[in-house]
């Protein structure tokens, strides 16, 4: 009499939870190549200590039961379902390569380089949605870690870790027409169809996000939705380049579940893949006409993805599912579009 059932579940947080800070450091150097062009280069990191985090406190032991069912005695409060609980559990590093080669506006050109290394390491969850958890707590609901008795197995890139982003920006005057290198006498129709034009761009290409292979909750362990429970890694997931494809991104067969229902925890890595790499070319051509001094007329023409290059999205990574390892989704192709704006 007065048992709670098994099923009743709950959150709470640590009452001596202390305070997350993050130590932030960089150091650079700036060197004037030209009277216009200045290159910078500097190293930018920071640490993220005693940042909140999630686990499963009432976790169930590892019973290896032939049909893989779980009794509720093997978790350390029986009467209780899940207990989530909150803590100063998690750590983050981040460090940087950040260079920059600038060149300032003159003769009719500016433009904009810059090249990032770098790499994005935590073992905080990825957040699900937002919920409260009762008396105050404002929880949300986060994926909480595979084995909250190994948190040292959830520490690895992050999933928005890019290891390589190149950047160039630059707008150009193209040299002809009145007040430029060529045909500064120019007026009637030379003017109109060959002055005023100026051309800028947006160019980036970046290298892809991390990736990790996943499990239904409900396969190991019978963890429910919440979990973010791995395969095991039985060989290498990268495959060459010229062997990946839409339907089989990487090796599918780098990742097992043994038995009918994985009775351990899996050993497969954190953030081990990388998803495909963007490039991206952004441009737009407009052409100026004065109508006045002080007012003027621009017609433009922009290109979005102008190469109309490919940037597919993230391969399937959850290991039960019929399309593990493939693309099935991509961004826009190239888009064009043109306005007319009035300058007054």
């Amino acid at each position: 009499p007065g048992a709670i059932a098994q099923t009743v579940g709950r959150r709470a947080q640590d009452a001596n939870q202390r305070t997350p800070y993050i130590q932030q450091y960089n150091i650079g150097a700036q060197y004037e190549v030209a009277p216009d062009v200045v290159l910078d280069v500097a190293f930018v990191g920071n640490k993220g200590t005693k940042l909140n985090g999630f686990r499963n406190l009432n976790q169930r032991a590892v019973i290896n039961n032939p049909d893989g069912s779980q009794s509720a005695g093997a978790r350390p409060y029986p009467n209780f379902g899940d207990i989530q609980w909150m803590e100063n559990r998690v750590s983050s590093n981040y460090r940087s390569l950040q260079t920059r080669l600038e060149k300032r506006f003159s003769k009719g050109l500016s433009g904009l380089v810059s090249y990032t290394w770098g790499q994005a390491l935590t073992g905080a969850p990825d957040h699900i949605s937002t919920s409260s958890g009762g008396a105050g707590i404002d929880v949300g609901v986060f994926r909480e870690p595979q084995d909250g008795n190994n948190l040292r197995a959830e520490y690895g890139p992050a999933e928005f870790d890019i290891t390589h982003r190149l950047v160039a920006s630059y707008v150009w005057e193209l040299p002809f027409g009145n007040g430029r290198r060529f045909g500064s006498g120019w007026t009637g129709p030379m003017e109109f169809l060959l002055g005023g034009w100026q051309l800028t761009g947006i160019n980036v290409a970046q290298s892809g996000l991390a990736l990790t292979a996943t499990l239904g909750g409900s396969t190991v362990l019978n963890l429910g939705g919440e979990r973010r429970a791995r395969p095991n890694l039985v060989g290498n997931p990268v495959l060459p380049e010229s062997e990946r494809t839409l339907t089989r991104y990487f090796n599918t067969a780098a990742f097992a579940v043994f038995g009918p229902k994985q009775q351990a925890f899996g050993n497969s890595g954190i953030g081990i893949m990388r998803g495909p790499a963007y490039v991206n070319f952004d441009f737009t051509l407009a052409k100026n006409f004065r109508v006045s001094d002080r007012r003027s007329v621009q017609f433009r023409t922009e290109l979005f993805n102008a190469f109309n290059h490919p940037n597919f999205g993230p391969p399937n990574i959850q290991r039960e599912s019929g399309g593990f390892g493939q693309i099935l989704s991509a961004g826009n192709g190239r888009i064009i579009q043109f306005g007319l704006k009035f300058y007054f």
